[in-house]
């Protein structure tokens, strides 16, 4: 009798001893099989920020490389002829009804300089602040959403303070751009002011067609252009 009952505590004990082997390889399993997953998912998040990093500085890239590093009329016409605000392209010089939809003066903002028939204003994008803007218009037109806007300034400032607008790109050049990428562009400009606060300014002309680049620190904060119109 005890020797049955010694081999059925050993058959228990080989059993439970069976059991707890298979519940630590399956559990083994399991935390190689969640281990391996995630490495999977960390290389694949991996290869995706490499591939949008590498996506981004392709597309830079591109951008720069559509110009040679000069500057001339066929480069400003190209350069305005390509204009990004938001989903929307545009060709400068245009009209406010060229812009369409959602755009509009600051009328309590515009101002009138009798001269030289110039009137200047705030260009809004949903009620919001966008860019300044200039355009020929005598002292008695009273409806200039037709007139050529001759003159449009973009600054860091505004596009950042607006909520409307996620992207504005005048030729490839943005925001985000650097010195060393507009120098690759287009060359050294025409004329170059320094001052001791870090701040540069970058003048690129022909005949009536100005581009004006403005960098504080480095950074791009100002984008003009000044263009023939009416």
């Amino acid at each position: 009798m005890k020797r049955k009952l010694v081999l059925i505590m050993a058959a228990v004990i080989l059993a439970s001893n069976s059991t707890a082997c298979k519940n630590s390889e399956n559990t083994l399993s399991t935390d190689n099989d969640k281990s391996r997953s995630t490495q999977s998912s960390i290389s694949e998040s991996v290869s995706e920020s490499t591939e949008s990093d590498t996506q981004s500085k392709t597309e830079v890239q591109s951008e720069i490389n559509e110009y040679d590093g000069t500057f001339n009329e066929e480069v400003f016409d190209k350069i305005v002829s390509n204009v990004v605000i938001g989903d929307k392209t545009f060709s400068f010089p245009c009209s406010l009804e060229d812009l369409g939809e959602g755009f509009s003066f600051w009328d309590d903002l515009m101002m009138y300089e009798e001269e030289t028939e110039l009137r200047s204003s705030v260009l809004l994008y949903e009620g919001e602040s966008l860019a300044t803007v200039t355009m020929h218009c005598a002292a008695d037109d009273n409806d200039y959403s037709d007139n050529d806007i001759i003159c449009i300034s973009f600054t860091a400032s505004d596009f950042k303070r607006q909520t409307t607008i996620d992207n504005i790109s005048i030729g490839g050049i943005t925001f985000d751009s650097t010195e060393e990428e507009i120098l690759q562009m287009f060359g050294e400009p025409i004329d170059k002011y320094e001052d001791s606060d870090d701040f540069e300014l970058y003048i690129y002309s022909i005949d009536n067609k100005r581009m004006t680049l403005s960098f504080n620190s480095g950074n791009l904060n100002i984008i003009e252009f000044k263009l023939g119109g009416k």
